[in-house]
C-alpha cells in the first residue's frame, strides 16, 4: 500500500500537480528538485514517488517535503517508472499535469511558458522542445527534430506520434481530464510510446511551444542505455499498437510511416542482440511482426518498394540483412 504524505484538510488545491518517478538517482534528483521548485509558475504541487529505491532518495525526498509544503512523497514497493507514474495520477489534485523524470531537470519558466500557451489557445495539451545533455550539461548531438506547426488537432497529433518531440511524456503539460480513463503500462519499457496515442485521442487541441526548456540528461545508468534484451522489443511491440491505432481511426495517411517505424524498431533491437537471444521466440515472433505490419500496410495505403523488401529480408534472412545494414554503416 502507498505511504504517501497528504494534503492539509482543507487545503486549496493547486492548479498543477508536477509528478516525479524517483528510484537510483540520488547524484541527480537534488538538481531536479530544485529546478521544479524554482519554476515561475507557483501554484503547483510536486509529488514524488519514490518507487523503492535503495539508496538515499528516500530519506532526500522526505527531507525536501519538511522543507517546502508544495511537496508531497509516495513511498512505494519497487514496481517501475509506469508504475510510479501511475500512483503520482492517482494521488494528483491538480487541474494540470506534468511529468518530470528524476534525472532530467527543467528550465524555470517551463511551466509558466505552456500554462500560458494552453490559456492562449484553448489547447488540451501543451508541449515544449527539448535539449539532450550530459551529465555536466554539456549538449549532446541531437537526432530529434523541432517540429515547426504550432497548433494540431488531436487526429493530427495522432499521425505524427511518432515524432521524438511528441513522443515523450515528460516535455508537456496535459489536462488533468485527458488522463481520467489512460495509465501507463506497467512492466514495459518504452511506455511514452505506448500511451501516447490514446493521449492523442483524448484532446481536440495541442500547441507547440518551439522552445527549449526541458533538459532530457544522457546518463550510462540509466536503463535505456544498456546492453538490449528481449526486453526492448517492447518498443516494436508500442509501435504496432500505434499502426493498429492509425487504423482503427481512418489514419490511412500516416501508415506507411509507422510501418516503416515498426521495422525499424525491430531492426535495431534484432542487431543490437547478443547471438544467442536473436534464436529466441520473442526475436522470431517481432521479425514476423515487422513483415506483417508492412504487408498489411499496402492495402490501405502505397508502400516503397525498398521499404517491403528489407522488411521481407528482415524476416526470412535477418543475418543477411544485419550484414547488408553493417556494410551500409
Amino acid at each position: 500500500m502507498n505511504n504517501v504524505k497528504r494534503a492539509p484538510e482543507g487545503e486549496k488545491a493547486p492548479l498543477l500537480s508536477i509528478i516525479v518517478p524517483v528510484y537510483k538517482v540520488e547524484n541527480y534528483l537534488p538538481k531536479c528538485i530544485d529546478s521544479i521548485l524554482a519554476q515561475t509558475f507557483t501554484d503547483f504541487e510536486l509529488i514524488l514517488v519514490e518507487d523503492g529505491s535503495p539508496d538515499d532518495c528516500p530519506a532526500l525526498c522526505d527531507a525536501t517535503a519538511e522543507k517546502d509544503a508544495r511537496v508531497r512523497v509516495i513511498h512505494q514497493k519497487n514496481g517501475g517508472l509506469s508504475a510510479a507514474r501511475n500512483a503520482g495520477l492517482d494521488a494528483a489534485r491538480g487541474a494540470w499535469i506534468g511529468f518530470v523524470d528524476s534525472d532530467d531537470y527543467i528550465a524555470p519558466e517551463m511551466y509558466e511558458v505552456l500554462y500560458q500557451a494552453v490559456q492562449s489557445t484553448g489547447a488540451d495539451l501543451a508541449l515544449c522542445d527539448y535539449a539532450e545533455v550530459d551529465e555536466a550539461g554539456v549538449p549532446c548531438q541531437s537526432m530529434h527534430v523541432r517540429l515547426e506547426k504550432k497548433v494540431f488537432a488531436g487526429q493530427d497529433l495522432l499521425k505524427n506520434a511518432t515524432d521524438s518531440m511528441i513522443q515523450p511524456a515528460w516535455n508537456k503539460l496535459y489536462r488533468r481530464a485527458v488522463f481520467a480513463q489512460l495509465r501507463y503500462p506497467e512492466g514495459k519499457l518504452n511506455e511514452d510510446l505506448f500511451l501516447i496515442p490514446e493521449v492523442c485521442l483524448q484532446i481536440q487541441k495541442a500547441v507547440v511551444v518551439p522552445k527549449t526548456l526541458y533538459y532530457y540528461v544522457q546518463r550510462g545508468g540509466s536503463i535505456m542505455s544498456g546492453n538490449k534484451t528481449l526486453r526492448h522489443f517492447d518498443a516494436a511491440e508500442a509501435a504496432q499498437r500505434y499502426w493498429d491505432c492509425l487504423v482503427e481511426n481512418a489514419a490511412y495517411d500516416a501508415l506507411a510511416n509507422a510501418a516503416k517505424f515498426t521495422m525499424g524498431s525491430v531492426s535495431r533491437v534484432y542487431r543490437q542482440l547478443p547471438p544467442a537471444l536473436r534464436k529466441a521466440p520473442r526475436s522470431r515472433e517481432m521479425l514476423r511482426m515487422q513483415f506483417k505490419v508492412v504487408s498489411r500496410t499496402r492495402r490501405y495505403c502505397a508502400v516503397p518498394g525498398g521499404l517491403w523488401l528489407q522488411s521481407w529480408l528482415l524476416w526470412h534472412f535477418p543475418q543477411i540483412y544485419s550484414w547488408l545494414r553493417e556494410l551500409k554503416g
